[in-house]
């Protein structure tokens, strides 16, 4: 039937090929990418700055004009799967992700990419078809919105007791377009960030965005990976030398999350209206929290936080409810930053904990 509002059922997100531009067509095997799995919700958008002034003699503004491109924001949430398929979209993880460890931004480029928001023009019919193997065959009464020149600004992960770990990246980008199907030949949304134009830019073949993982895992279909649930999460974890609950052994964990933010300075230069890169700015302090029970203390002081310091070495291992797809992060030199307790009338003790890392330029 016609679409009359557009639902979840009809959409899906293609992660496109690093680096974005290029005078290349991308189709068959070099088409720009793949399709991300298990997506939960996605949001793009963009917030207009203007340079506004008075002058002598009038209440009214003189200049209230744009100045150069927007921004465009975009983030992505989805379930996370140890087989790290979109990871592996996104530059993160290695050819083999059976053990990331501190391998986990070894080798990221901070090279940017595209993402298409593809929709279908059927409101009854879902874009998932086959048995989650194939897409539905895009017309071109369809439309995709095309994000160009993103660059990914935040990574985080949280596991919790009773759900599905669920991971959320946002990605600051350059532009967006929104073109119509069939998607044979649509024009590369990225800009050519060193001239601040698009100019001999090539064409993308969405219909051939992949729908099976490829490097290491070629064989798991996207739209059914493999998943984990927390009972599948293994959190080796050291006590504290300022005392109180313990947190490793048989302690129990509610929640374990941590959370990469990327802060980036945009390069800005005169003769383009775009930015001319994102640098990242190392080094990256990323953070660890973790709520638990209660069921004890250890004896400890505050003050050995002042004498000795100590720090931590954390290791999460995840694995898929078959045992066939296993990954693991570690987390080296934490430092203690918060640490707290709570009760409340007929409840439990609560103990919430926070700490950080570094991520050096590798």
């Amino acid at each position: 039937m016609a679409r009359d509002i557009l639902k979840s059922n009809n959409s899906l997100v293609i992660a496109g090929q690093r680096p974005a531009f290029t005078t290349s067509d991308r189709d068959g095997a070099t088409m720009s990418g793949a399709f991300m799995s298990a997506v939960q919700s996605v949001s793009v958008g963009f917030s207009q700055d203007r340079q506004k002034s008075k002058q002598i003699g009038s209440q009214n503004l003189a200049v209230n004009d744009i100045t150069r491109m927007p921004d465009v924001d975009l983030s992505i949430d989805y379930y996370y799967t140890p087989a790290m398929l979109n990871e592996s979209l996104l530059g993160l993880s290695e050819s083999n992700p059976s053990y990331v460890g501190t391998g986990f931004f070894e080798g990221y480029t901070n090279d940017d990419q595209n993402f298409y928001i593809v929709n279908h023009e059927d409101q009854g019919s879902d874009l998932i078809v086959n048995n989650a193997s194939t897409v539905a065959n895009l017309t071109t009464a369809s439309e995709a919105f095309c994000v160009g020149n993103a660059f990914l600004t935040s990574y985080s992960l949280g596991f919790s007791v009773g759900s599905l770990p669920v991971v959320s990246t946002s990605y600051k980008c350059s532009n967006l377009t929104v073109v119509n199907g069939p998607f044979t030949g649509v024009e590369n949304p990225a800009i050519n960030l060193n001239s601040g134009n698009n100019n001999n830019v090539g064409a993308v073949d969405l219909r051939g965005a992949e729908v099976s993982g490829f490097d290491y895992y070629s064989n798991i279909n996207r739209f059914d990976p493999p998943l984990c649930g927390p009972d599948h999460v293994e959190l080796t974890l050291q006590n504290l030398e300022v005392g109180g609950a313990p947190i490793s052994g048989d302690a129990h964990i509610q929640s374990f999350a941590f959370d990469i933010p990327i802060q980036r300075t945009d390069l800005h230069g005169l003769g383009s209206n775009y930015v001319y890169g994102r640098k990242i700015q190392y080094p990256i302090t990323a953070s660890v929290s973790m709520d638990l029970l209660v069921s004890g203390f250890a004896t400890g002081e505050l003050a050995a936080l002042m004498n000795t310091e100590s720090s931590y070495d954390f290791d999460v291992k995840i694995q898929d409810r078959s045992g066939e797809y296993q990954n693991t992060f570690s987390f080296d030199s934490l430092r203690l930053e918060s640490s707290a307790y709570s009760m409340d009338v007929n409840d439990n003790m609560n103990y919430s904990l926070s700490f950080s890392f570094e991520i050096e330029n590798q």
